[in-house]
């Protein structure tokens, strides 16, 4: 327990000196281009103020301004975590999605400024260049009609603060939370919670930061509308007990827990000369503070289970749909026929996921062609190209191989009276064949083989079912894309030969 004391007060300690370092970085930032702006307009080797002198002083105020406010507000944001949980209690969570039209108002504000000043100069001074106001007017007015666009459609769905049910989410517990809607959802939401590790890796300019998701699933939020003064999206989450809280130090970087929801909604507003509602994509996204069992133990938090009041019909259809959404995929995914004598035929086609070998072929290529190009470079100069030409030559042509098996691969299975007979085919010519005997459905495992993830972490597993036959792991189907789907497809072939087993047994 002390050592667990010990390192949560470095921590602290650590992060209260980012915290400090980033306000001074910020303030230096923001001394720079204060400095800048008054250095240009005021230097003694410039007689007078022409237009590009305005210009560039006050773009150089506006990026460095801009840029250490940032850094000094992120650095402020990052509290401990008492007085998170502090304010979440008070105010709930904000989303991270907010109306950015004060960011264009001021943009607009700072651009007229210049354009006063030329005006009133070229009029004392009665030359042309003042009408070149205009186009800082016309800018500023550009801006403003952005900012004002998204503020309304920001004020169109409005804010969407979450209060948490029970008030600190904990892992292991229960994770539930509602927040208000004012525009109706055409057909539900759907809310995605995820575990995000973020860290970097490399130095200097080859210095990158990936995202791993660690832990992902989803719901459909109710809506209650019966909710005392303002429609509500209620939603609730069972956390795993071996999933990393955000204070985890664990981890390499850092975890982040992501709560988003999207869907359609409809608004107030009209379409344009009709009477029709006006239709908009919903999308928020919310960083939930996740604390960890001992963490929340070190705090005194009370562990309660959440007190939203969801029906149990809503769960039961949720998961209703969920399922036979996987046996749905599962069916269009993989051809699987079952004859009269029981006997079972399951082919995995080529072809399938396309997105997967689609990318693997694209960026082999790119890779490759980078070390054969290398290649070459080396002839005429040598060193350390040499070194470089064959690590991307292999690794590139390596995936770009890869990628062609996968888009030709083909995995046909057949299992009559207990005899599996597999066979591996590619681009239509048989490679190889497997057989086996089986006896039990407790002889199938489902595991995921690769998996991808999308820009807005978005996690697909790719899954595959063996079957253990005399001490060997054999392929039965592949290239299943979802987990849910694996899972109905594991379900729809253990029933199969459950019931021929059981005729066999009668």
């Amino acid at each position: 327990m002390s050592q667990i004391s010990s390192r949560r007060s470095g921590r602290k300690a650590a992060k209260k000196a980012g915290r400090i370092g980033g306000v001074i970085f910020g303030g230096i930032f923001v001394l720079i281009g204060i400095f800048a702006f008054f250095g240009i307009l005021f230097d003694d080797d410039i007689e007078g103020w022409d237009l590009v002198q305005i210009m560039v002083a006050f773009i150089l105020l506006l990026l460095f301004s801009v840029a250490g406010g940032s850094v000094i507000w992120y650095s402020l944001r990052r509290s401990d975590v008492a007085k998170r949980l502090a304010e979440v209690s008070q105010s709930g969570i904000f989303s991270d999605q907010k109306s950015s039209h004060r960011g264009f108002f001021i943009a607009a504000g700072i651009f007229t400024f210049p354009g006063i000043v030329i005006a009133i100069t070229g009029m004392l001074e009665g030359r042309l260049f003042g009408l070149l106001s205009l186009l800082f007017f016309l800018l500023s007015y550009v801006l403003y009609a952005f900012g004002r666009k998204s503020k309304n459609t920001y004020a169109a769905i409005g804010p969407t603060p979450i209060q948490l049910d029970p008030a600190a989410a904990v892992v292991g517990h229960q994770f539930g939370g509602s927040f208000p809607l004012q525009a109706k959802p055409r057909t539900g939401l759907t809310l995605r919670l995820s575990c995000l590790h973020t860290y970097s890796s490399g130095s200097g300019d080859n210095r990158t930061t990936h995202t791993d998701v660690l832990h992902q699933q989803e719901t459909k939020g109710f809506i209650d509308t019966k909710a005392t003064g303002q429609q509500r999206v209620k939603f609730l989450f069972d956390i795993p007990a071996d999933a990393p809280g955000t204070d985890s130090d664990e981890y390499r970087g850092s975890i982040r827990w992501q709560l988003k929801a999207t869907g359609q909604v409809t608004t107030d507003r009209k379409v344009p000369g009709t009477q029709i509602a006006e239709l908009m994509e919903f999308s928020r996204s919310w960083d939930i503070p996740l604390l960890s069992l001992a963490l929340a133990r070190e705090l005194d938090l009370e562990m309660q289970t959440s007190q939203l009041d969801i029906p149990q019909q809503h769960q039961e259809v949720v998961q209703r749909e969920q399922q036979q959404e996987a046996q749905q995929s599962a069916e269009r995914q993989i051809d699987m026929e079952t004859e009269l004598d029981g006997s079972i035929s399951v082919i995995s086609e080529a072809g399938r996921n396309k997105g997967m070998w689609g990318m693997l072929l694209l960026f082999g290529l790119i890779f490759g062609s980078v070390g054969l190009f290398l290649f070459k470079q080396a002839l005429s100069e040598g060193g350390g190209l040499w070194l470089m030409a064959p690590v991307f030559t292999c690794v590139g042509w390596g995936i770009f191989f890869f990628g062609i098996f996968l888009s030709g691969r083909r995995l046909e299975t057949s299992v009559r009276e207990g005899h599996v007979q597999v066979i591996r085919s590619l681009f239509g010519r048989q490679l190889y064949q497997r057989n086996g005997k089986i006896t039990s459905p407790s002889q199938l495992q489902l595991k995921m083989t690769m998996s991808s993830t999308s820009q807005d972490h978005v996690k697909t597993e790719y899954m595959a079912i063996y079957a253990k036959l005399d001490g060997k792991n054999i392929k039965l189907v592949e290239g299943i894309e979802g987990r849910r789907t694996g899972e109905a497809m594991m379900e729809k072939i253990k029933a199969a030969l459950t019931t021929r087993l059981d005729e066999e047994l009668v």
